[in-house]
């Protein structure tokens, strides 16, 4: 019987395009031979023999070894032909023998809260030809998997690893397979720097756009335009990094409602801009000495709540400006409320 003890994790990296989860480390096998037991003599007892790279790859040929494999393997790593691995005999014919491992596995992700979110990912180990009644390894305790040196790539933590044994069908043959269950949690703190804030900002200049004088239509409409391009590539280098979902992601519905806030913005400053330009009855508008911004100006302070044209769609324009001046950051407030506690 083979007994897979102490198996140690160093390394996890994840393709996160690709939804393969790359693992480095050593696994240790060990076993009973009684063939290979040895008498220690009185000038100098030998405990054990120990072998390892060019020195014992003669003698480590001709001893049976556990073919203990990734299953699910999706990319082979070529092998050391001098080997990378250590096997250590007993006198009592106990064999320990310890191998780098790379495996590569695929690792299906649940993107519906990303950046947020925990991932299940599984490696399953299995003989390649001897059945379950042949060979049946098993894990060496509860604590079999040494994860505690573990390094994640960054944006990952490995917060609970789990292992386990089945008996199950392969090649239409019974096996016996070794599971390992590996709860990997993201963290959004590279998508928080890199797509987050810089949503929020160009949500923030959209809204600056309001304090600027009605009558700067230009200026209004060239801010709010550059605050949507400038959000809509930001959006665009989000999806560049995550792979292709058939279901709305939490960064989705981020991003979606940012553009959205940022469009209305914009629909909000043509909307202003016409009512303002339309004319009174009976009378015809005369143009402001003031700037088109909201800006002190030398002497000139101007006047936002300036109504002295008197036409109906000039009073309109104000008062839908000053409305979007509160309920426009009011919504966005309770949106980001709403959405860091729904997806958190």
């Amino acid at each position: 019987m083979a007994e897979f003890k102490d198996p140690g994790l160093h390394h996890h990296h994840h393709h996160l395009l690709l939804q393969v989860l790359e693992l480095s480390g050593e696994l240790r096998q060990e076993w009973d031979d009684f063939n290979l037991r040895f008498p220690g003599t009185r000038a100098a007892v030998i405990d054990s023999i120990g072998l390892s790279g060019t020195s014992g790859q003669e003698i480590k040929g001709k001893v049976w070894r556990p073919d203990i494999t990734a299953s699910n393997e999706v990319q082979l790593k070529e092998r050391n032909p001098h080997g990378d691995d250590f096997l250590r005999i007993s006198s009592e014919g106990h064999l320990s023998w310890t191998q780098r491992v790379h495996y590569s596995f695929p690792c299906p992700l649940d993107l519906s809260g990303y950046p947020l979110g925990v991932h299940t990912c599984k490696l399953k180990l299995n003989s390649l030809g001897y059945f379950w009644n042949e060979l049946q390894p098993s894990w060496h305790g509860e604590g079999a998997m040494d994860h505690s040196n573990v390094m994640m790539s960054h944006g990952y933590e490995l917060s609970v690893v789990k292992t386990s044994a089945e008996t199950v069908t392969l090649a239409h043959k019974p096996r016996r397979q070794l599971l390992v269950e590996m709860e990997i949690k993201s963290f959004s703190g590279w998508t928080v720097k890199h797509t987050v804030i810089p949503m929020i900002a160009t949500v923030t200049t959209a809204y600056l756009a309001f304090f600027i004088n009605i009558r700067g239509a230009c200026a209004r409409l060239i801010t709010c335009l550059m605050s949507l391009m400038t959000a809509a590539i930001f959006h665009e280098n989000t999806y560049r990094r995550v792979p292709q979902a058939g279901y709305t992601m939490a960064i989705e519905v981020f991003t979606g409602t940012c553009l959205t806030f940022i469009f209305v913005a914009t629909v909000e400053t043509v909307v202003v801009d016409v009512l303002s330009h339309l004319p009174g009855k009976g009378r015809r508008s005369t143009p402001s000495p003031h700037t088109s911004f909201a800006l002190e100006v030398g002497d000139q302070k101007p006047d936002l709540t300036d109504e002295r044209v008197g036409a109906r769609g000039h009073v309109a324009a104000i008062w839908l400006d000053r409305c979007f001046r509160v309920l426009y950051p009011a919504a966005f407030l309770a949106f980001n409320g709403v959405y860091w506690v729904l997806y958190n």
